[in-house]
């Protein structure tokens, strides 16, 4: 066990605990790899920049909007990759890639417009499949 004084690329610096055997400098790897990435709240906040851009306000408590925020864009960079996964395979029929790609972003936009934190919460476990059926049956 040791600790490291790291100094991120987003300027930030932090004390971290890195754990394991240092035969081979392991350690001084891990600590050169956590120095080349910005820090967690950084490297989050962009994640959510980038997948939360236009996206409507949340209401709710403070703590509720910033995790349902976080949940909501996990959710959207999970669907963003799978999207991207999909649109690769060639196994899939084309018309068949369409629509999923069809419904993906039409989740995304549900989630995207969603103002409740309370609804994001309660649907964490399944967010892409709750807003695909929302999307679905907006569309009807």
């Amino acid at each position: 066990m040791a600790q490291y004084h790291i100094t991120h690329t987003c300027g930030h610096d932090e004390t971290v605990q890195i754990y394991g055997t240092n035969v081979h400098g392991e350690r001084q790897r891990k600590a050169a790899w956590l120095e080349s990435k910005p820090c967690r709240d950084c490297e989050r906040e962009a994640l959510r920049e980038e997948n939360l851009g236009g996206a409507a306000e949340l209401t709710g408590s403070d703590r509720q909007v910033a995790w349902a925020n976080d949940l909501r864009a996990k959710a959207i960079a999970e669907a963003k990759q799978l999207l991207a996964r999909l649109a690769a395979d060639t196994k899939v029929p084309q018309e068949t890639r369409d629509t999923l790609r069809t419904n993906g972003e039409n989740a995304i936009k549900a989630m995207l417009a969603e103002t409740s934190a309370k609804e994001i919460i309660e649907h964490r476990d399944n967010l892409v499949r709750h807003y695909n059926a929302v999307a679905q049956q907006a569309g009807k």
